[in-house]
């Protein structure tokens, strides 16, 4: 099944790298971070079983080329690959990795859907909490500190499915920002603004 859905997603992306004169590396998967190149070797990465690696390669697609027409076709892929995780399990084949901390930082109107980003977050395994702030921006973007990207992938992944709306939400590191709304915070910031709309698939505490 996991063949007949992905395999004409490979085959185009492959097509758009130049087809078998792709250039490639020494494992035999195709080199380059533009958008087909890096959707085609997402797509090899899981036809071999490497599905936490070929994921972060289809997150890179998702969050660094938004306009692409392949971005929807990466989500789809994505979503395929939670589900042979174990919907966004450790992966078996090594340690198990806690997840990082997480502050949802908004202006104080909209606490109550911070409150409830709060409570999705931690009820899939986060260690989240709140934090209300005069000064926060009015949007919704994802902060976050060196060595944390690819985890802010996942989570930006996960705020997708959650949130009605926006419908692209930007991943940028944290840097001065982070540190000028949460002073010391070392983990992931949300900034909820009033553009989010959380849905239904969103987890819900079992409380």
């Amino acid at each position: 099944m996991r063949l007949r859905v992905l395999a004409p997603l490979i085959l185009a992306a492959m097509a758009a790298c130049g087809g078998s004169g792709s250039p490639t590396d020494e494992n035999g998967l195709v080199r380059g971070d533009d958008e087909t190149a890096l959707f085609a070797r997402a797509s090899q990465l899981y036809f071999r079983g490497s599905l936490s690696r070929s994921r972060d390669e289809f997150n890179a697609v998702i969050y660094r080329y938004p306009g692409s027409m392949l971005v929807d076709e990466a989500r789809l892929a994505v979503r395929r690959i939670d589900i042979d995780l174990g919907a966004i399990a450790a992966d078996t084949t090594g340690p198990a990795r806690a997840r990082p901390s997480v502050v949802v930082v908004g202006l104080p109107v909209n606490g109550p859907r911070i409150t409830r980003l709060v409570a999705a977050l931690n009820a899939s395994g986060y260690d989240a909490s709140a934090a209300e702030d005069e000064g926060a921006p009015d949007m919704t973007v994802l902060l976050y500190p060196d060595g944390l990207e690819a985890e802010a992938g996942r989570l930006a992944d996960s705020l997708h499915s959650w949130l009605a709306q926006p419908a692209e939400i930007p991943v940028q590191p944290g840097g001065q920002i982070a540190q000028t709304i949460l002073p010391g915070h070392s983990g992931l910031v949300v900034v909820l603004g009033s553009d989010a709309v959380i849905g239904a698939s969103a987890p819900q505490s079992a409380e």
